[in-house]
């Protein structure tokens, strides 16, 4: 076997401290990373907050439309029923004027 000399000592010295820089620039380079993961983690829930914020807004307009808006039905049918009416109304209404009017037409034929 051959003697280690000063001179190998040395070159595996040197190996190993270049690989515990390597270590530290990836560490550093991790630690940057990971800041700047922390810092979007940060934004991402400022944003969630704001959402779930404007999420309680539109639920609490809608609760206040909810009254409004379960009434449309009702509203739906009685319109339906009011037309319904009118076009009764108005056949009533012609009928009757051209009753009249067959009335005052008959009525004229015959001498008084």
């Amino acid at each position: 076997m051959a003697k280690v000399t000063d001179v190998d000592i040395q070159v595996l010295k040197d190996l190993i401290n270049q690989r515990f820089d390597e270590v530290k620039t990836d560490n550093t380079r991790l630690s940057g990373k990971i800041e700047q993961m922390s810092g979007q983690i940060e934004q991402m829930s400022e944003k969630i907050i704001n959402l779930e914020i404007g999420q309680a807004k539109i639920e609490t307009r809608m609760d206040e439309w909810k009254t409004g808006i379960d009434k449309i039905p009702d509203l739906a049918e009685k319109v339906g029923e009011l037309k319904n009416w009118r076009q009764i109304a108005l056949i009533i209404i012609t009928a009757s004027f051209g009753g009249f009017i067959g009335w005052l037409i008959r009525s004229g034929n015959r001498p008084f």
